[in-house]
């Protein structure tokens, strides 16, 4: 995804430390459920969204909250 004009964060080391301070991690699976957070420039999350296994994010509606944030 080279290009984007904000930046994307991705959460391998330490192993969960972001995903776990979302709320988002699975304990007992070790692993971090399916999300997508949009965080402003201040730090506040303008969008947060967890999706089952299966469900796909919805790009136009990502897409709308990123370009609402100007």
């Amino acid at each position: 995804m080279g290009g984007l004009p904000y930046p994307e964060l991705s959460d391998w080391h330490p192993k969960g430390k972001v995903t776990q301070s979302y709320g988002l991690w699975n304990e007992e699976r070790g692993v971090g459920l399916r999300a997508v957070i949009v965080v402003d420039k201040a730090g506040i999350v303008r969008f947060r969204q967890r999706y089952t296994p299966g469900t796909l994010p919805d790009p136009e509606e990502i897409l709308k909250v990123v370009e609402s944030l100007g």
